[in-house]
C-alpha cells in the first residue's frame, strides 16, 4: 500500500505525528518476542453485496472439504503440524475451548477449516480433554495451502472471508501469505486479526476484507496464498477457524477512512483526559484515507467536527482539502488547529471524508471516524477507558504474572508531556478482576531521560515521588480502579515524565492491570521494564500502541502524607557480617526492600511475622530496609561490614 502526506501546519510536528502511524511496533507476550514486519491491512469492513462493477472469481465454502469446491483444484496442507488443520461441521474443542465457540459463517453448516491448537494441546479421555502441563504446550506450525490460481485477466482483486479465532499466551499467530511462484517462496504477509486482543473470552465471528493487489503483480497465474498459524509468535491455544473466502475485483470506487486522531502534543500520543491547564493553543488533528477502489478519486476533503457531549454544542469545525488520490494510495492530513477556550467535559471529533464519487462509493460506512477526549481539571490519562464512542472500546490486560521469570517485579510506565507546572499527589490506576487480593502495587514518577539511557535506570523516582506498597483488596477488584498517594504533593515542572506501576506479586497472587488498545499510541508513550529477559538481553520494551491504565492524579483525597510509623519491628544482629533477622507481628503480612546508599533496590521480598535476609554478598556499606504492611512503613538502617 503506497502511502504520501497531505502537509498542512508546523512541518516539525507533521513528520512526528504521521510517523508513528506508519511505524512497525515492537511486540511482546509471555515469551517477548519482537512482531514480525508485516503488509499493513485496511480496517475490517462488512462484506459488502456485490454490485455491478464487482466480481466473485474464485470462491470457497469447504463443502468438498481439502478435495476443494473451488475453480482451481484441492487444498493441502503444511509445516510440522499442518496436519492439525482439519476441514470439519463441529467446533474445535479443548481443555480451555467449549465448543459453543464455534464460527458462524455463512455455510458454516455444510464444513469449514479449523486448526484446533486447544485440543492438540490436551489429552484425552474418551470425549474428556485434559490440558497437558504448562511445560509441555506446543506452539504449532502449520499451513492451510490454496491451490494455484490463475488471476492474470483480473489482477485488481481483494480477498474476503469470514474466521473466528482465539489465542494465548503470546503474540497473535494468524497469518495469511501468498505467493506468484506457485507455493515456493510466501514473500508477503498479512495479520488476519489486527486488533483483536489476546484471550478474548467470547470472539465473534469476523468479516476480513484485504486488498492483495501489490500481492499479486509477480505472476498472477501462479497465485496462491495460505492460512499459517505461526509458531515463532508463543502461542498454543486456542483456535482458527476459516469458511467462506471470496476473491472478488476490486470496487470502481472505494475510499476508507482508516482513522481520525486527536493529539495534544503533535508527537502522536492521543491523550483520553487532558488537564485544562495542559490543553496547547492548537491541537494536532488528522485523517488517514485510502483509496480501495480501481478508479481516482477526485475533490478529496476530510471535514471534522468537534462537540461538547453534555450539550452537543459544535465548538469547532475545520476542513483539509487533499484533491485526487490515485488507486492504492493513502493520504494522511495533518493540521494544526487552534483550540477556543474548552469547558471541563467530555469532546467527539467526528472526521468524515467526502468526494466526487461518494455517491458511488462502494461501502459509506467506512467513510467516518469519531475521537473523543475529556477536559478535566486534576486528571491526566493516556488511556480513555470508559470515554470511546459507544462500540469501539477495546480493552486487554497486563500483570505481574504476564512474563515468564519476571513475577516479582514488573514495572508499567505511561509517559506524560507536561507543558504548564502540574502539582499531583498520586496515581490513579485500573486494575482488572484478574488481579488477587494480596499483590501489591507501589506507584512512582520517573524522568523520561533516566529511562530511555542505556542500561535504563528506573529506580531513582523524581524528587522521592514513590508510594508505600499499596495491597489490593476485594473491595478494590469491585470497583475496579484505585488511588494510590505519594508522600506528599509533588509539583512536575514542563517535561516528559513516566508515570510508574510497579507490580508485585509471588507464587500466589498477581497484580493485573487494564490496558486501552483502542487508539493506536506511540510505541514510548506506554513502555515495559522486566527485570531481566535471557532471550533477548534486555530490560525495557516499547509498546504494541496501547495504553496502560495509569493515570496522574491531583485529587486532594488520596493524599495521605502521613501514614503512621509501622512500629513492633526488630532487625539484628546490626552491624551485620550478611545475615539479618527481621521480626514483627505474628500475624501480619509485610512487603520488604533493601536499598543501597544511592537508592538501588537490592532486594525484594515478601513474609507473614518474621524471616532472615542474607546480605552477604553485597558489598560492605549502609543499606536501608524499608518494611510496609501496606496502612503503615518503616525505614531500618542497617550497616554491612
Amino acid at each position: 500500500m503506497r502511502t504520501r502526506y497531505i502537509t498542512i501546519g508546523l512541518v516539525a510536528c507533521t513528520l512526528s505525528a504521521s510517523a508513528q502511524r506508519l511505524e512497525t511496533r515492537s511486540g511482546f507476550g509471555n515469551k517477548l518476542r519482537m512482531l514480525p514486519t508485516v503488509a499493513q491491512p485496511t480496517p475490517e469492513r462488512t462484506l459488502p453485496s456485490l454490485t455491478q462493477d464487482r466480481e466473485v472469481i474464485w470462491s470457497e465454502d469447504f463443502a468438498n472439504g481439502l478435495a476443494g469446491n473451488n475453480p482451481s483444484g484441492a487444498w493441502s496442507v503444511s509445516g510440522a503440524n499442518g496436519n492439525l488443520w482439519r476441514i470439519s461441521t463441529t467446533a474445535p474443542v479443548g481443555f480451555y475451548s467449549p465448543a459453543a465457540l464455534i464460527i458462524g459463517s455463512t455455510t458454516a453448516a455444510n464444513g469449514f477449516a479449523k486448526f484446533a491448537s486447544d485440543s492438540a494441546n490436551c489429552v484425552w479421555n474418551g470425549n474428556t480433554p485434559t490440558a497437558l502441563p504448562e511445560a509441555q504446550f506446543v506452539d504449532w506450525e502449520g499451513s492451510l495451502v490454496s491451490p494455484v490460481i490463475d488471476l492474470s485477466a483480473n489482477p485488481n482483486v481483494e480477498i474476503l472471508f469470514q474466521q473466528r479465532s482465539r489465542y494465548c499466551c503470546g503474540d497473535s499467530p494468524f497469518f495469511l501469505e501468498f505467493s506468484t511462484d506457485g507455493g515456493a517462496t510466501w514473500p508477503d504477509t498479512l495479520l488476519t486479526n489486527p486488533g483483536i486482543d489476546a484471550n478474548q473470552t467470547n470472539p465473534p465471528t469476523e468479516n476480513r476484507r484485504f486488498d492483495i493487489s501489490d500481492f499479486v503483480v509477480g505472476d498472477p497465474s501462479n497465485f496462491r496464498f495460505r492460512f499459517r498459524h505461526n509458531s515463532t509468535q508463543g502461542t498454543s491455544h486456542y483456535f482458527w477457524q476459516i469458511d467462506d473466502i471470496n476473491i472478488a475485483t476490486l470496487p470502481d470506487n472505494e475510499i476508507a477512512m482508516n482513522y481520525g486522531y486527536t493529539s495534544t502534543t503533535g508527537n502522536g500520543e492521543e491523550y483520553g483526559r487532558i488537564p485544562e491547564a495542559q490543553l496547547p493553543a492548537a491541537m494536532n488533528m488528522g485523517a488517514e484515507i485510502f483509496n480501495y477502489g480501481q478508479l481516482d478519486q477526485t475533490n478529496v476533503e476530510v471535514f471534522c467536527s468537534v462537540t461538547k457531549n453534555s450539550t452537543g454544542e459544535e465548538v469547532l469545525n475545520y476542513s483539509s482539502f487533499i484533491g485526487t488520490i490515485p488507486p492504492g494510495e493513502t493520504v494522511i492530513t495533518d493540521d494544526d488547529v487552534t483550540l477556543p477556550e474548552l469547558e471541563l467535559g467530555l469532546y467527539t471529533a467526528t472526521f468524515t471524508v467526502n468526494s466526487d464519487q461518494l455517491a458511488l462509493d462502494s461501502d459509506t460506512t467506512d467513510n467516518k471516524r469519531l475521537r473523543t477526549f475529556e477536559v478535566t481539571t486534576d486528571r491526566y490519562s493516556l488511556d480513555n477507558i470508559g470515554n470511546h464512542p459507544e462500540g469501539l472500546e477495546q480493552i486487554s490486560t497486563t500483570g505481574s504474572n504476564s512474563f515468564a521469570n519476571n513475577t516479582e517485579n514488573v514495572k508499567l510506565m505511561t509517559m506524560y508531556i507536561i507543558t504548564t507546572p502540574m502539582t499531583i499527589t498520586g496515581l490513579e490506576i485500573d486494575i482488572s478482576a484478574r488481579s488477587d487480593v494480596g499483590s501489591f502495587i507501589i506507584a512512582s514518577i520517573l524522568d523520561t531521560t533516566s529511562v530511555l539511557q542505556t542500561p535504563p535506570v528506573v529506580n531513582q523516582p523524581v524528587n522521592g515521588a514513590e508510594s508505600d506498597p499499596y495491597f489490593i483488596t476485594a473491595a478494590d477488584l469491585t470497583a475496579g480502579v484505585i488511588g494510590i498517594p505519594f508522600p506528599g504533593p509533588l509539583t512536575l515542572q514542563p517535561g516528559a515524565y513516566y508515570a510508574v506501576a510497579s507490580l508485585f506479586s509471588d507464587n500466589d497472587s498477581a497484580a493485573v492491570i487494564v490496558d486501552d488498545t483502542t487508539v493506536p499510541q506511540p510505541a514510548l508513550a506506554s513502555v515495559l521494564w522486566i527485570p531481566f529477559d535471557p532471550e533477548n538481553n534486555q530490560n525495557l520494551y516499547g509498546g504494541n500502541g496501547e495504553a496502560w491504565g495509569i493515570r496522574l492524579t491531583g485529587n486532594a483525597s488520596i493524599s495521605v502524607p502521613e501514614r503512621g510509623e509501622l512500629e513492633g519491628i526488630t532487625m539484628f544482629p546490626n552491624p551485620t557480617n550478611g545475615i539479618v533477622r527481621v521480626n514483627g507481628m505474628a500475624d501480619e503480612r509485610y512487603t520488604m526492600e533493601v536499598f543501597n546508599m544511592l537508592g538501588e533496590v537490592m532486594h525484594t521480598g515478601r513474609f507473614t511475622g518474621n524471616t532472615v535476609i542474607d546480605l552477604a554478598n553485597f558489598s560492605a556499606g549502609i543499606y536501608n530496609v524499608r518494611l510496609s504492611n501496606g496502612t503503615r512503613s518503616t525505614v531500618q538502617r542497617i550497616t554491612l561490614n
